[in-house]
């Protein structure tokens, strides 16, 4: 097993030892431990880690002016007791009537359709573990949230099965779902010939990094793929209130949230309202991750039952259920604020997006979530090493990037650590603090062009004509020439 560091600590278990080897993410993340994070006061060249980290910070106001509100009439005491395992029943009523005007069910969602725990990370390890055996499979498009590996992985033991569709925006098109749905065909059954009992799809809508929606049409289509292999369909909405009117480079709108709640009954496909199942929370959306508080909303009782009895491994606390029933049940209350909100997302977006315009830093026009997928294929050329995550300690050019941007004073996630298959990606936060987003965006860009001059500088031009020309062929819906434009910005003469 290797050194312990210490020959009289016992080891721990083999599973436990298994996790170290996991987590990339985090492995990075615990790099940054001890750096000067970016304060415009006290530390304006400290690095920016807000491109890296999904916070909704654009409503503090809002939320101070909330907790005043209940602290009037909230006694503190009431807080260090027992509070319910799994939601009270006010807060479980609270909540279905907050899904049923939002995400439109095809059928009302009643508050026993519901179960609450400390937190969406932990509510996607209860409901793997109680829909799979451990080295049974789940089925993700990609690029996907980072942590859900882990999150699978942990604790169930889960193998976690890729469905890669290219360019990713075919994924969310309704035009495109032949095309989709050939992709997560053949990846099925790669995974039932290599004996992977495949049990379950989960999506993450909208998807988180690209920050698109799915069309209803695309949703639909995944329902029928499920239905057809008796697959449980898994979506991870926590995001779902986080979106705005947009198009994209064509013109055409860019599809809004519609939830898998809302996808009739089809039962000739055999897709079964109990086997479709949202994920919800108050963390992102409503910028209350303190409260940890996640919602498995699911009409299946076999599986509502087999989470509640483990339940008690996520309990809740009593300020968080009395302080967010106290907010979601005012109907008023929280319209006024999405539409604050959603105001100021799309104001966010639209001045990150504009940065990046004026650098040339190419990017997916995006409607959901909190961030941007920018492309920075075009800068790999600088780096030496082969692509996609590496083994024996050695680095992909992506991460070598990554790093690099670290040292320039910026940190956002690289796509591999989302299984993008298309190298250079990486996900981009735009909700942070002020102006950190666009700061972030010029760094990248000043980054990117000493990158670039160092090595026209010191002579090291061997891979640029060539991976210039090759650029234009791994968009992922810039157009063509997008690369030779950007790095026009960045000539050092």
């Amino acid at each position: 097993m290797g050194d312990n560091g210490d020959s009289r600590a016992l080891w721990p278990s083999q599973r436990g030892l298994d996790n170290l080897r996991r987590g990339r993410q985090m492995d990075i993340g615990q790099a940054l431990e001890g750096i000067t994070a970016y304060d415009p006061v006290k530390a304006p060249h400290g690095i920016i880690l807000s491109p890296s980290a999904a916070d909704n910070e654009l409503v503090p106001e809002l939320l101070e002016k909330y907790a005043q509100r209940f602290g009037r009439t909230y006694q503190l005491k009431d807080a260090l007791g027992y509070g319910s395992v799994a939601g009270p029943e006010a807060m479980l009523k609270a909540v279905s009537q907050f899904i049923n005007r939002k995400f439109k069910p095809v059928r009302p969602i009643e508050y026993r359709d519901i179960l609450t725990t400390n937190g969406v990370t932990s509510l996607i390890d209860m409901v793997a573990y109680n829909i799979c055996d451990s080295g049974e499979g789940i089925m993700l498009p990609t690029p996907t949230y980072s942590m859900y590996e882990h999150d699978l992985c942990a604790r169930s033991g889960l193998k976690v099965i890729p469905v890669s569709v290219f360019p990713v925006e075919d994924q969310f098109r309704s035009e495109s779902c032949n095309k989709m749905i050939a992709a997560f065909s053949e990846a099925y059954d790669k995974a039932i010939e290599s004996g992977i009992v495949v049990k379950a799809v989960l999506i993450c809508n909208p998807n988180n990094p690209v920050g698109r929606f799915y069309s209803r049409k695309s949703l639909t289509e995944i329902a029928r793929f499920c239905g057809k292999h008796r697959l449980h369909l898994i979506s991870d909405e926590i995001f779902a209130m986080s979106g705005f009117e947009s198009t994209d480079r064509n013109g055409a709108n860019l599809d809004n949230f519609t939830s898998v709640l809302s996808i009739p009954e089809d039962k000739e496909s055999g897709v079964f309202t109990e086997n479709i199942h949202s994920l919800y929370g108050a963390s992102k959306d409503f910028a209350m991750g303190g409260l940890r508080l996640g919602f498995l909303i699911t009409r299946n009782k076999q599986l509502w039952q087999t989470c509640r009895r483990v339940a008690l491994f996520t309990w809740l606390t009593s300020f968080s259920t009395a302080f967010f029933t106290w907010f979601i049940s005012k109907d008023k209350l929280v319209d006024e604020y999405l539409h604050i909100f959603q105001k100021r997302l799309k104001q966010a977006y639209l001045k990150t997006s504009e940065a990046m315009d004026k650098h040339g830093i190419p990017y997916l026009q995006a409607n959901g979530g909190f961030f941007i997928f920018i492309d920075l294929s075009g800068w790999l050329q600088y780096f030496e090493g082969t692509d996609g995550p590496q083994q024996d300690g050695k680095q992909s050019r992506e991460e070598q990037l990554c790093r690099y941007m670290i040292k320039k004073g910026v940190y956002a996630i690289m796509g591999e650590l989302s299984m993008s298959t298309e190298p250079g990606r990486f996900r981009f936060v735009y909700t942070g603090r002020g102006n950190e987003a666009v700061i972030a965006v010029a760094r990248i860009a000043n980054a990117l062009k000493e990158l670039h001059c160092s090595k026209r500088e010191s002579g090291d031009t061997s891979t640029y004509n060539s991976e210039l020309s090759k650029a234009d062929e791994i968009s992922v819906g810039r157009p063509t020439s997008r690369f030779s434009r950007a790095l026009q910005k960045f000539n050092c003469i």
